[in-house]
């Protein structure tokens, strides 16, 4: 009876002392590891580094170069990268040219150069202006992207014009001095002598291509000049031809135009026309219709192969006629 129970104390004794061991090595191998994240939270922690300002005056440089500059109410900088901002003016540098801003609040982000402004939107620089809800600038595209509202302005280098667009978005490539406008735009082009007669015109699309003076026209295209109304489904208006002997507008694919012509009795009467593309010379005021052209005065109907029209005069001309006439014969 005495060794047994000797026996089963010194079974009891080996049990406990191997729980112990056991907790020991369980307790000594998590401490490394709960140690090591620690560890790496702290150093996350490290990397966060925020910084507060208020009513700052913030620029950039590079190569001694002014290439941001940024005043604003409010300024929050995280790890010297991302800024956000509360009322800013400003600029920034594109192709040497400086273009300013100002906005409700904003966004850069300066390893990736982008800058984001939103609220009351305002950017021009020497040819250009922008007022819109929305704009993104990428500094290392050199493209502006502009949203809600967007209302725009610029001067043609080499005719003066001033073209005034309104539309939902717009895209400006300052390198290639290239607006792209989409969504309901319209607007109109205003020339240089206030004597000389602009046009408006509206569309789906409208690209303008600065370098060539040349506007083009797409989706439900309409153009309005003095007492003409014309309407197609793509159109080309050449800036630069405007006292030129040659066409200033073009107009592609179901053209229709509409004319208050006024009679020689001082009359008036409405002159329709229809093609598949029209010609506008505004220099000589003449219209050319060609692609089964067909045209609607009084109570003529008149077809060809060729028809040009002048504004504000009743003659109709007709070249190489293939006109049909219905022809009485007494038999």
């Amino acid at each position: 009876m005495i060794r047994k129970s000797m026996y089963n104390k010194r079974n009891l004794f080996i049990i406990i002392l191997f729980g112990f061991i056991v907790g020991f090595v369980i307790t000594t191998g998590l401490k490394p590891s709960i140690s090591r994240t620690d560890d790496k939270v702290t150093s996350n922690k490290k990397t966060l580094e925020k910084s507060y300002f208020k009513n700052v005056h913030y620029f950039r440089s590079t190569n001694l170069r002014p290439e941001f500059e940024l005043l604003a109410t409010e300024l929050n900088i995280t790890n010297n990268t991302l800024l956000h901002f509360q009322d800013p003016e400003g600029s920034f540098l594109s192709e040497g040219k400086k273009v300013h801003y100002s906005a409700t609040k904003g966004f850069m982000n300066q390893s990736h150069r982008i800058l984001r402004l939103d609220g009351a939107v305002q950017a021009f620089d020497d040819t250009a202006d922008y007022v819109s809800e929305h704009l993104v600038y990428n500094g290392n595209s050199d493209i502006i992207r502009a949203s809600g509202s967007v209302s725009s302005q610029f001067v043609n280098k080499k005719t003066l014009d001033v073209v005034k667009v309104k539309s939902e978005r717009l895209t400006s490539f300052l390198k290639q001095e290239k607006l792209i406008l989409l969504g309901d735009v319209s607007g109109k082009i205003i020339r240089k002598r206030r004597y000389e007669s602009g046009l408006d015109f509206s569309a789906q699309k409208v690209v303008v291509k600065s370098l060539e003076s040349l506007m083009e026209l797409s989706k439900s295209v309409k153009i309005y000049r003095s007492n003409y109304r014309l309407s197609a489904e793509s159109a080309e208006i050449f800036l630069e031809n405007y006292n030129k002997k040659l066409k200033y507008y073009v107009l592609y694919d179901d053209v229709k135009l509409e004319e208050k012509l006024k009679l020689k009795n001082g009359n008036f009467e409405t002159r329709r026309a229809y093609a598949e593309k029209l010609e506008g010379h505004r220099r000589s005021g003449k219209i050319v219709l060609t692609g089964a052209p067909r045209v609607e005065q009084g109570g003529d109907i008149i077809k060809g192969y060729q028809i040009t029209l002048r504004e504000n005069v009743e003659l109709v001309e007709v070249d190489d006629s293939q006109s049909s006439f219905k022809l009485k014969r007494n038999d």
